[in-house]
């Protein structure tokens, strides 16, 4: 069942990716057109919930985007009890791969933005990868790749967004408040607690969860990861297997990510208007540059190198029947940090309009280059190895 899963999942996500594009083209046509304040008022305008006042990019970014962590963490969830994470043998790789496929683009970034205390801010951007544009462009152009180079890029992503996670947890928060704090962590004792009761009644978790995100969008600490903490503890094995909570929200939740939730936050973030800006300007200045690089180079080499040093060292093989070329094509692809990257830069150059141009861009070209790179040489992989 799992490899059919599998199976649907790649064959899916060049659409996946697809419409993500078509919603960035579509937001960066919007904003560099007449129709620029008609984009501007849609991104801005304000909606209420539950009395408190959210723009819609606001709304995007804190509510619908927790729903997308939610999934993120129910995929991380079951990937570690039944999945490709499941077995130390098959966790090593990926885990080494994604931890230096964090370190080397944060180290490239901080090397050009170390003495800026606000650019600085942004370190984490090119650190991530977006599972679905790594997709899309894996189906687009690694159709005869081997079954493992794909289970590889698919556990690295997801370990990826984990990290992702824990560092806007840690490092992208706002003022804390003990009070909401203290709530939050009542609210996932409940949800420990009916784990431990075999609880299998969906809506108790929903119920949980909705509070557990009230509490913490108040609390100081970013939504996401409410969103991550529910679908770790939404339970995944039942006495009937088909009424496991987790698989049944997952099956009914997915299409909604895929096919609203990260379309309408590629819409609502990617627009950047180039009226009278210099494009190469903006690419030179050290927080586009360090992000084009972070996700272009530093990906493939943080990816590549940790990879090496733990073959060299017996810690772990290549995937199976993978050649170099191959894996190195797949690291590149690492690189479309996109969705992720976007999130991440929102939050840490908040309220610095320049600065979130600078990364706007930065991401856009640096995920468009790793996204072309590591296609082309994906195909002179597949060329070389007939």
């Amino acid at each position: 069942m799992r490899l059919v899963d599998f199976r649907l999942l790649i064959h899916n996500a060049s659409e996946k990716g697809i419409l993500l594009i078509f919603a960035c083209i579509a937001a960066l046509v919007l904003s560099n057109t007449q129709f620029s304040a008609h984009y501007n008022a849609f991104v801005n305008y304000e909606v209420n919930l539950i009395g408190a006042h959210f723009s819609v990019l606001h709304f995007v970014n804190d509510v619908l985007m927790a729903l997308f962590f939610l999934s993120v963490g129910m995929e991380i969830k079951r990937e570690i009890v039944e999945g490709h994470l499941s077995t130390k043998q098959q966790l090593m790789l990926p885990l080494i791969a994604a931890a230096g496929g964090v370190v080397v683009p944060v180290l490239i970034y901080v090397s050009f933005n170390h003495s800026d205390p606000i650019a600085i801010r942004g370190w984490a951007v090119p650190a991530a990868t977006d599972i679905a544009f790594a997709l899309g462009v894996l189906a687009l152009f690694g159709k005869n790749l081997p079954t493992s180079l794909r289970v590889f890029l698919t556990a690295l992503a997801i370990i990826d967004d984990l990290i992702a996670v824990l560092i806007i947890a840690l490092f992208y928060g706002g003022h804390i408040s003990i009070g909401f704090l203290g709530a939050a962590f009542l609210s996932i004792a409940a949800l420990v607690v009916a784990n431990r009761m075999r609880i299998v009644s969906l809506p108790i978790y929903l119920l949980l969860g909705v509070m557990l995100w009230y509490f913490v969008v108040n609390s100081g600490i970013h939504t996401t990861i409410a969103g991550v903490i529910l679908g770790f503890l939404i339970p995944l094995n039942s006495r009937d297997n088909s009424r496991s909570p987790l698989r049944i929200l997952e099956k009914n939740l997915s299409p909604y990510i895929l096919y609203f939730v990260l379309p309408i936050f590629a819409f609502a973030n990617s627009g950047v208007s180039l009226a009278g800006v210099n494009i190469w300007e903006i690419i030179k200045t050290p927080v586009s540059l360090g992000i084009i690089l972070g996700l272009f180079l530093g990906k493939q080499i943080g990816v590549c190198l940790s990879s090496y040093i733990a073959c060299k060292l017996g810690l772990v093989s290549l995937p199976n029947k993978s050649t170099t070329l191959q894996f190195i094509g797949v690291a590149a692809i690492c690189g479309i940090g996109f969705t992720m990257s976007l999130f991440v830069g929102m939050l840490a150059f908040e309220g610095h309009d320049i600065l979130i141009t600078e990364m706007k861009i930065g991401v856009l070209i640096g995920s468009l280059i790793s996204a072309i790179f590591g296609g082309i040489i994906m195909l002179i992989g597949k060329i070389t190895n007939r």
